[in-house]
């Protein structure tokens, strides 16, 4: 099974139009308008949408759009199943395109994924320059790592054949990063190009050793020139990553994306001695522990505030006896205990003399590789 992220653009639209020309006032009316006008504009999208629907469901054709054409050829060219993720831009066009689309996929069978409040990407629009920069891309960038590193039996591919031109540089990049092929369909032509995945080497080290640095600025620091006085070697080495603006400096488009492949790959954390031993000589326990560092969502829904006089942070995901004892400071996670036996949590938690405090234990910085889940020392800056 592959995943194929496939950007979504007007192409539906202008061939649409080539045939019929009854839905150009209302194309019109909503060519140029942003995904938060969607219910100012509601009437005539409807109409456009049940126009292009009524007339494609009897006159069906793979040139209906340059997504539907290229997602068809890129499945006969790997011959495996395809799973397709849908990317709009947030604009209405792209959001009623992904709609239609994903009607017409799966009427043909493919399993479409598209979910407006999150695949539609926020920003990621052609009008605003800065916006585009500086929110649209962040906000795409998140977007493609998180469905990259979703559980999955398989690989990821590209599909750049649709969509606005100005987000192709970073999807391929993103695509050569994350070692995925990238597919692209000539416009009015029936050839499929293919740009596989290059061998790149990412200098796993620079994030190592600043981490840090990179999870500083994937928050964004307001007081950039005084940051910098304190940061100046990290600064002069990692410039392509860090983009300002007002004195505000967070990751760039670049910074993003290198930093995501990262974080897919690996999770930082601190732990004592104690603990690592624990994990290291427990298969299952690492599995758990890599489930805790990545999902920060899950990871606070399933933390307790326990203990009768000194109160701990323990992570209990319901499913098993494991619990771990921790607290989080500056976005870095500090693992003080793991217990599998309850009787031993509840007597360390409500001991007066377990201390909460991070001060108060002696932590050394790891990493553990999410696949292989091997365990080790991070390098110190």
């Amino acid at each position: 099974m592959i995943k194929l992220i496939t950007t979504v653009g007007t192409s539906l639209f202008e061939n649409y139009l080539k045939e019929k020309e009854d839905i150009k006032t209302y194309y019109k009316q909503i060519k140029d308008k942003n995904y938060r006008e969607y219910e100012e504009y509601f009437n005539p999208i409807e109409k456009v949408k049940r126009a292009i629907l009524n007339f494609y469901s009897k006159n069906r054709s793979e040139d209906i759009s340059a997504e539907i054409k290229s997602v068809k050829k890129i499945s006969e060219y790997l011959k495996e199943d395809i799973d397709v993720y849908l990317i709009a831009t947030d604009t209405i066009v792209s959001s009623v395109a992904a709609d239609i689309i994903k009607k017409f996929l799966e009427d043909d069978g493919f399993i479409v994924k598209f979910n407006p409040n999150i695949d539609i990407i926020k920003g990621l629009q052609v009008k605003n320059k800065e916006q585009f920069i500086s929110e649209g891309l962040s906000n795409l960038i998140k977007r493609i790592n998180e469905i990259l590193k979703e559980e999955y039996y398989g690989n990821a591919a590209f599909n750049i054949s649709g969509g606005y031109k100005a987000i192709i540089p970073y999807f391929t990049m993103m695509a050569q990063i994350n070692g995925c092929d990238t597919y692209y369909i000539f416009e009015d032509t029936e050839e499929l190009i293919s740009i596989p995945a290059a061998p790149i080497t990412i200098d796993i080290e620079m994030f190592e050793k600043y981490n840090r640095e990179f999870t500083e600025l994937s928050s964004c620091i307001d007081n950039y020139s005084k940051w910098r006085e304190n940061h100046y070697e990290f600064v002069n080495k990692a410039r392509s990553c860090i983009e300002i603006a007002d004195n505000i400096a967070c990751l760039s488009p670049i910074g993003e994306i290198l930093w995501g492949n990262y974080k897919s790959r690996y999770n930082i954390f601190f732990a004592t001695k104690n603990v690592i031993e624990k994990i290291k000589n427990n298969k299952i326990l690492a599995q758990k522990v890599v489930k805790f560092l990545s999902e920060d969502n899950i990871r606070d829904e399933k933390t307790e505030i326990k203990g009768l006089k000194i109160k701990h942070k323990v992570y209990d995901d319901g499913n098993n006896n494991y619990r771990i004892v921790y607290d989080q400071r500056d976005d870095q996670i500090y693992i003080y205990a793991i217990f599998d036996y309850e009787p031993d949590e509840i007597k360390f938690i409500n001991d007066p003399k377990q201390s909460n405090r991070i001060e108060d234990y002696d932590f050394i910085q790891y990493k553990i590789d999410k696949q292989s889940l091997m365990i080790d020392l991070l390098i110190q800056n």
